[in-house]
């Protein structure tokens, strides 16, 4: 795919650089089993939660499992569930190939590149520090769950992004795997977003503006 390259990249984490979205799932699985007796598939929770910054995903879990999290604060969950997942991780690091190529392909062009994600920094950086990653990305321009105000599918993130990289919209590119985060990337105006999501993913129902690829392999050549 032949476009011009951008002034910066966006990196959505889970799901598109990270095959992550089910790791989290996986942990969220065997939180709500060990600590709360609810035995829930990781699919099921998947459906529930998929893209959703973590207290939007918070809300969804206290409204399926009505009084069930009660006397747990989104923070408790969150730490048990950042234990879990750390751990899943560190076992087998789900990389995905084709979009750390294509973060390769950017940086060497000389494009800037950062993450705008739902996930805490912590966790982002010491699983990006695990990859060899780290080097890639311009951590102190990037956004985390830690700074955003609002979660995608607000355009906050977004927003505290492109003023961090000192760029208009319509010259940076997103690059995203969940409805919600596309969602962001076109309320603050991004002048394009790609989407690919990952094996396995939930079925989305996309925004009509962003551009769905079969393979991040597709973008930049």
């Amino acid at each position: 795919m032949d476009n011009p390259l951008p002034q910066a990249a966006f990196f959505d984490i889970d799901g598109t650089l990270f095959d992550t979205e089910r790791l989290w799932a996986e942990a969220l699985a065997l939180l709500l089993d060990e600590e709360l007796s609810l035995r829930q598939s990781a699919r099921a929770l998947s459906e529930l939660t998929y893209g959703l910054a973590w207290p939007d995903a918070c809300a969804a879990l206290r409204a399926h499992f009505p009084g069930r999290l009660d006397g747990w604060s989104d923070a408790r969950l969150g730490h048990a569930l950042c234990v879990r997942f750390d751990a899943l991780f560190a076992l087998d690091p789900p990389v995905i190939p084709g979009a750390v190529a294509l973060l390769r392909r950017l940086r060497e062009a000389g494009v800037p590149c950062a993450y705008v994600s739902g996930s805490p920094r912590a966790t982002i950086e010491t699983n990006l520090r695990r990859c060899g990653l780290d080097a890639l990305l311009d951590l102190s321009r990037s956004v985390p769950s830690d700074d955003a105000p609002r979660g995608k599918p607000f355009p906050d993130g977004y927003q505290l992004a492109l003023r961090r990289m000192g760029v208009a919209p319509t010259e940076a590119v997103a690059f995203e795997d969940s409805r919600v985060g596309a969602t962001a990337a076109l309320a603050a105006g991004l002048g394009h977003v790609y989407v690919c999501p990952p094996p396995g993913a939930p079925d989305q129902r996309y925004p009509s503006d962003v551009c769905r690829v079969t393979a991040w392999d597709d973008l930049y050549r």
